[in-house]
């Protein structure tokens, strides 16, 4: 039977609290109480009904809800509010659900208790909350204070019967106190958004959601509490509008340039976990930073985790035809106070360059990550001639294929080689709870999205020379993406899947490197493997075909070995070679370790990014004082 984690986040709940935690007593196996440091007695309720407690200033109702999920012990969650509580039927349906779990997720209707009425009619009721879910399948999302938990991607979701019952207000006053609060928090949150407050909107919307809660939806019946409730809505909406075109007329004192980070791929890659380092290692260094993801994104997920100011944005090859998209994008930037904006991919580019031009953003920086030569096109030439100040790349082999074709485009005084980085203290520190090793055997291993480019198919083929020699190996392969089913059904008709474990999506890539004696890149091209630095770090050698950045990353014969791109005799006889070695295996690991933290610690590429965000700083100085 699956455990289950209810997870509560608190502040001076004591009224509410003990009725919430009996409601939940016989079907929770772990309850966790996340606190802003409340000064009643909350803590002490909690210790009385048997939660653990922690306490965390307030980030906002979305980032807090996701820093509580991950304080749960176990991955299936049942979120509360403290001033809700479970009925009788509704704790019969979830206990049957924890002894027969189906769906990704559940969901329920919420009752609300206003005034010591039950609502039943309005907008109030049926409200329909997910509540119950598998936390590896999402993370909050929304716009604060309406959190909503959200899936990465399509999901099964059932409605139990039952309702969660809401002890909402106590009075009208309490009401009105908090729709003046949340009106305030929205207003900030719409800004920060882009988000407009049109004539339209300030004297329309209110009425409009009046006369949809109280007459379309039936409020009415609920009498005066019903009149109440529609009557407050209106207020909320009112307000949010009104305190949002305050703050468009006067935004406030000026603040320091913020650092914006751009990223709008979805999928989890080396790109995407260099701008998740720095803009952790930035703000921790206080720098004021923006990271805008793509929508639904595990980057995003990770960022609202550690705590960072985030927005989603659903970014496409054709998103810079959406001219409403791009001019909220500027709105975004100019409300944020950016100076720089670090842009990921060429579909980034094309959106959030323009933008950034037109809100006036001293440095716009386009991060290339791809050892693909750019064509020299007309719209290149604009966005490299006129937009971008400047290029970070990610590897000596990256910058030469930027100017390999496009000598002229790209002024290569503009372009500066950063790579990635590894935490070597953050990662000493990841404990490791179990490992895929499999004893008496090689251990062979490699980490990438499933896709063509990545060469998958060669480890196959390495599998069956393998296999023919009579030597006794797995080949682990850490990743997800559109090739999965084909590899897995390759493998079957070369008849070497028992040899080869497709890992999928791996969290703790700490206890990868753990359960391999040697890292494999089969990749046909390679902006920087990231994949093989964080081998390196784990004291693992490499065997990498020559491609892209493997001979910057591994020194041939000393840290592993370099063999010609797709040549998987080379890369075989290589690997039997550190079969037959072990103590050159070890000798490899070690030097490779020290070549990480000689070169590739985050440090060093945190140092080289605060020095672009400086120089370009000094030279905006200069061209205001040249007269």
């Amino acid at each position: 039977m699956p455990e289950l984690s209810v997870v509560i986040i608190t502040y001076n709940e004591e009224k509410n609290l003990p009725r919430c935690l009996k409601s939940v007593k016989g079907v929770a196996d772990d309850i966790v109480v996340l606190d802003s440091y409340s000064t009643d007695r909350t803590e002490q309720i909690c210790r009385k009904y048997g939660a653990r407690f922690f306490r965390h200033p307030f980030l906002g109702h979305v980032e807090q809800k996701n820093l509580a999920i991950s304080l749960a012990r176990y991955p299936r969650i049942l979120s509360l509010d403290a001033d809700e509580a479970l009925s009788p039927r509704l704790r019969e349906s979830i206990l049957e659900v924890k002894h027969h779990w189906t769906h990704d997720g559940y969901y329920f209707n919420r009752k609300a208790n206003y005034c010591g009425k039950w609502i039943r009619f309005g907008s109030w009721y049926p409200d329909r909350k997910l509540r119950l879910w598998d936390s590896r399948k999402g993370a909050w999302r929304g716009l604060n204070p309406h959190d909503r938990f959200s899936f990465y991607r399509t999901a099964k979701k059932k409605l139990l019967k039952g309702d969660l019952l809401h002890y909402s207000y106590y009075s009208g006053e309490e009401h009105l106190k908090q729709v003046r609060r949340f009106s305030d928090i929205l207003a900030v949150a719409y800004y920060r958004s882009g988000k407009t407050a049109g004539i339209f909107r300030r004297f329309f919307h209110p009425g409009w959601r009046f006369f949809r809660d109280f007459v379309l939806k039936l409020g009415f019946l609920d009498g005066k509490a019903g009149w109440d409730i529609a009557r407050y809505a209106m207020m909320e909406t009112f307000l949010k509008y009104h305190k949002l075109s305050k703050l468009y007329r006067s935004p406030g004192p000026d603040k320091p340039g913020r650092v914006c980070l751009f990223n709008g791929i979805s999928s989890w890659g080396g790109g995407e976990k260099w701008h998740f380092d720095v803009a952790r290692k930035l703000q921790a260094k206080n720098y004021p930073i923006l990271v805008i993801t793509g929508w639904k994104s595990e980057l995003n997920y990770r960022i609202r985790q550690a705590g960072l100011n985030t927005l989603e944005m659903r970014v496409t090859n054709f998103s810079f035809l959406n001219i409403p998209k791009m001019l909220r994008l500027k709105r975004i930037f100019r409300n944020q106070q950016v100076s720089t904006v670090i842009i990921n991919q060429s579909a980034d580019l094309k959106l959030a360059g323009p933008a950034a031009k037109m809100a006036g953003v001293e440095r716009i920086i386009y991060r290339r990550g791809s050892a693909i030569p750019v064509r020299n096109t007309l719209s290149n030439r604009f966005l490299f001639g006129r937009i971008v100040n400047q290029v970070i790349a990610n590897s000596e082999e990256t910058m030469r294929t930027l100017l390999e074709k496009n000598g002229r485009l790209i002024d290569r005084e503009h372009i500066r080689v950063i790579y990635n980085g590894i935490d070597l203290d953050e990662y000493d520190r990841t404990s490791v709870k179990e490992v895929f090793r499999e004893d008496g055997l090689l251990m062979l291993g490699n980490a990438g999205r499933l896709s063509y480019e990545k060469g998958h198919h060669y480890l196959i083929e390495l599998a069956v020379r393998l296999k023919e020699l009579g030597i006794p190996f797995r080949i682990l392969i850490a990743g997800t993406g559109e090739l999965e089913g084909p590899l897995k059904q390759r493998a079957r008709k070369q008849g070497v899947d028992q040899y080869v474990r497709f890992l999928g999506f791996v969290d703790n890539m700490k206890a990868f490197y753990r359960s391999i004696d040697i890292f494999l890149l089969t990749s046909l091209w390679e902006g920087f493997g990231y994949v093989m630095v964080e081998a390196m770090a784990e004291k693992i050698p490499v065997v990498a075909f020559d491609v892209g950045s493997s001979s910057e990353i591994v020194v041939h014969e000393k840290t592993g070995y370099i063999v010609p791109g797709r040549d998987i005799g080379a890369m075989s006889g290589r690997v039997i070679e550190l079969l037959q070695n072990p103590g050159l295996r070890r000798q490899m690991g070690a030097e490779g370790r020290k070549r990480v933290e000689e070169v590739f610690h985050i440090s060093r590429g945190i140092r080289q990014v605060e020095d672009l965000l400086v120089a370009g700083r000094k030279e905006n100085d200069c061209e205001r004082r040249w007269p």
